[in-house]
């Protein structure tokens, strides 16, 4: 079960569970109190700050506001009591308007809810899911980053910070090939080369080096039938990299998920084997990816015999 599907199942009746059965904090999870509703105490504000700040940092989490926490025998921090919060419609209000002051850069999509026990009071909980555009500072006085280890927050070092630096959202491309039709009078399979972006973040200027088999070649007809590719064609020197390169100019992107189609080529129906395709693939801000693209035979055969 992931993140939000615990989140979303949390209810009355599993909150009095953690407490009876003395539920221990974890790395996904914590108990807080609060001492104001409308989160005015200075404490309060610190604990929502480096507790946003140092899930996001780290594999996200969940907190509960409105149960005591107190270590055990094993000198765990696990739930122990209820501290109602009172006026909690006014603390749900206040938390989602602190939210986006609390750290720096903010994080997107936490979430909050309550669950009532009595009138207007019960407890507060908040999802804070793993970011990919960190680190984030904890604000609100305190501008320090913080990050979750085991049951507890710590102050993030220089080489935690550095490194988080290091692994923001970028983009990832890969080659894909789908024999798509044959062309009988010519005896040629028309195979569609596209490029996928498994990355989490925007491609800007897409570029693609591929080189063919000998026996294979691009299709004169294009993706479209009028001879046009998906992407310019920049090159067709021989080079180390093979015959093609294409590059995408200003207004070529490739968002996260999407697939971009480059080039149709074409190979000879009796083509014994698989097809092998060599290429290099990369777009602005990230290295360039190389591999061989295969598409098996049993792939082309389907597209001559159905």
């Amino acid at each position: 079960m992931n993140l939000f599907d615990t989140y979303s199942k949390i209810d009355k009746n599993i909150l009095e569970g953690y407490v009876k059965e003395k539920q221990e904090e974890n790395l996904y999870l914590d108990f807080k109190t609060i001492n104001n509703s409308d989160f005015s105490n200075k404490d309060d504000k610190r604990n929502l700050s480096r507790s946003i700040s140092g899930f996001a940092n780290s594999s996200g989490g969940i907190i509960i506001w409105g149960i005591i926490a107190k270590k055990n025998d094993n000198n765990i921090d696990c739930a122990n009591s209820f501290q109602l919060i009172e006026n909690l419609n006014l603390s749900k209000s206040k938390i989602n308007e602190l939210t986006g002051r609390a750290v720096n850069p903010l994080v997107e999509n936490i979430l909050h809810k309550v669950v009532k026990f009595e009138h207007d009071k019960g407890v507060l909980i908040s999802l804070v899911p793993e970011s990919d555009s960190g680190p984030h500072m904890a604000k609100l006085g305190q501008d320090r980053y913080f990050k979750r280890s085991g049951d507890s927050f710590y102050r993030m070092e220089h080489y935690d910070i550095e490194d988080m630096f290091g692994r923001r959202k970028k983009p990832k491309l890969i080659l894909r090939g789908y024999p798509i039709k044959y062309r009988r009078r010519e005896n040629k399979v028309l195979i569609l080369l596209s490029i996928e972006n498994i990355g989490r973040n925007i491609a800007k200027y897409p570029f693609l080096s591929i080189a063919l088999p000998s026996v294979c070649g691009t299709d004169l007809y294009g993706i479209d039938g009028n001879g046009n590719t998906g992407l310019p064609i920049i090159t067709r020197r021989n080079t180390y990299w093979g015959n093609l390169h294409f590059g995408g100019q200003s207004g070529y992107v490739i968002h996260p998920g999407v697939i971009l189609d480059a080039v149709m080529i074409n190979c000879p129906q009796d083509i014994k084997d698989k097809i092998l395709i060599k290429y290099q693939v990369g777009a602005e801000g990230i290295n360039l990816y190389e591999d061989t693209l295969e598409i098996p035979i049993e792939e082309i055969k389907k597209v001559i015999y159905n």
